[in-house]
């Protein structure tokens, strides 16, 4: 499955990182994107298409009645909580409230999606996830010639620039976490890269018994646990990097001063309020 096009229909919580009017035109027009990432890794014919863009308009109703409620309640939850620096405890919790919102979401894609892949000859299906896979050969032949400085520095500065998004600005000290984080991330790359082969695996086996009656179930299942970040081989490394990772947001959240707080309340705030409409239209 296309990492870009997960993200898209798993990962709704990605809706946070927009806001005003940007955030409503993405996700009134996420029945197009999701055709669009679609359209670059499988040619599907006008019958095809239709059905497709019907049973996903069918599960973008569900969801905007459904789930984006849970998602203007939960950040009204984390905007009371963050007046004050978030424990240990309360980081796990809003990644674990997250994480479920975005299971839920994906089992409601899961329906279109068995829709289309139930109607893909051998011969799309193979051209699927033929491109599937060249996709991640490309990512790791990428990564294959960074150093390991490079890729630090690399993440770090991703890091950076996303979380100013969210406090306007940044510490030295808070630079120093984000990259700290960024060094956890370098040093689970074999891991990640574990989780996604076990995925590439469960996903070959899928779609090639896509005409099983318990098909649709079973890819549900297998969307959430790439969702949840779960895998059975490594999740003893995954469960190990989450909390240290959850250690690190609760320094971040330590380390934040009134003005930051404020700006990130009222980012909260705009996304909480472009949400409500989004229920309501």
């Amino acid at each position: 499955m296309p990492r870009k096009w997960i993200r898209t229909i798993a990962g709704l919580i990605i809706l946070l990182m927009f806001s005003g009017c940007v955030m409503r035109l993405a996700y009134n027009t996420l029945d197009f994107w999701i055709s669009y990432y679609l359209s670059d890794y499988v040619s599907l014919n006008s019958s095809q298409e239709r059905t497709f863009d019907a049973e996903l308009d069918k599960a973008l109703a569900i969801h905007r009645r459904q789930e984006l409620p849970k998602l203007h309640q939960l950040i009204l939850e984390l905007q009371a909580d963050l007046v004050k620096p978030l424990t240990f405890s309360q980081v796990r919790e809003y990644h674990d409230k997250f994480t479920v919102i975005g299971k839920d979401s994906v089992n409601l894609f899961a329906t279109p999606l068995a829709v289309m892949l139930r109607q893909l000859d051998d011969l799309q299906m193979a051209q699927m996830n033929s491109k599937i896979e060249s996709y991640i050969d490309e990512l790791r032949q990428e990564r294959e010639i960074l150093t390991t400085k490079q890729k630090v520095s690399k993440r770090a500065k991703a890091l950076h620039k996303a979380a100013g998004n969210w406090t306007g600005s940044l510490t030295s000290k808070q630079k120093a976490l984000l990259a700290e984080l960024a060094g956890y991330q370098v040093e689970m790359e074999p891991v990640f890269f574990t989780f996604w082969n076990q995925f590439l695996r469960d996903w070959r086996y899928l779609t090639k018994n896509r005409g099983k009656a318990d098909f649709e179930a079973q890819l549900s299942q297998v969307l959430q646990r790439l969702v949840a970040f779960e895998n059975s081989d490594v999740q003893l490394e995954i469960n190990f990097y989450l909390n240290r990772r959850f250690d690190l947001m609760r320094r971040l959240s330590n380390s934040l001063d009134d003005k930051q707080r404020r700006y990130l309340d009222g980012r909260l705030t705009e996304i909480r309020k472009e949400v409500a409409v989004l229920i309501n239209q």
